[in-house]
């Protein structure tokens, strides 16, 4: 029996999910590019932040993460589609593994833990990383093209309430970092209220 239209031609994103092939080719609707963009722009600062107190190893693993992060944010609201949307699925969640495994390993073993980063930049950037992921497993998932003619004003909207959220979450993250306190403190030495 063959599954589909009353015309009988097979239903394409059915068929498509059961072959496993996703889209060659799949824009985003700008609204959800902004909200990408600004998601891994905060995890990558948050990353970048975290670098400057950290142990060399995780300092080039964090430099590596955020320069990574911001890079991708920045083409991501330049494009129609994000670069390497499939990838993006899997390399959001790198770090969110990488730190889990720390956390486990610092936890379990006898000396506690390994690396002493701040916890609220590392789980807010976590989150955030994973909002990223979410989003774009939405995305694939929803397997057709995005209108791209939503409107300026809805684009401008959706930037906004974006960047609001992400500021939200990430300014207080970022304020517990060696950068934080050390951008708050040279403020203060040269003068600053």
């Amino acid at each position: 029996m063959m599954m589909g239209t009353s015309l009988g031609a097979p239903d394409k994103p059915a068929e498509r999910r059961r072959s496993g092939s996703l889209p060659t080719t799949l824009t985003v609707a700008p609204a959800v590019r902004a909200w990408l963009a600004v998601a891994a722009l905060g995890a990558g600062l948050l990353h970048a932040a975290l670098a400057a107190s950290a142990p060399l190893p995780a300092l080039i693993v964090l430099v590596a993460i955020g320069a990574a992060e911001l890079g991708w944010a920045v083409v991501t609201l330049a494009r129609d589609r994000p670069p390497a949307v499939r990838a993006s699925l899997y390399l959001a969640l790198v770090p969110v593994a990488a730190w889990a495994a720390v956390a486990t390993v610092g936890a379990t073993s006898e000396a506690g833990t390994i690396l002493a980063l701040p916890p609220l930049p590392l789980a807010v950037a976590s989150a955030l990383d994973l909002a990223v992921a979410l989003t774009i497993a939405v995305v694939l998932r929803r397997g057709r093209p995005a209108a791209q003619n939503t409107g300026a004003a809805r684009f401008l909207a959706s930037l906004a309430l974006s960047a609001v959220a992400v500021c939200g979450v990430t300014v207080p993250a970022l304020s517990v970092t060696d950068a934080g306190i050390g951008a708050v403190t040279v403020h203060l030495e040269h003068g600053g209220h």
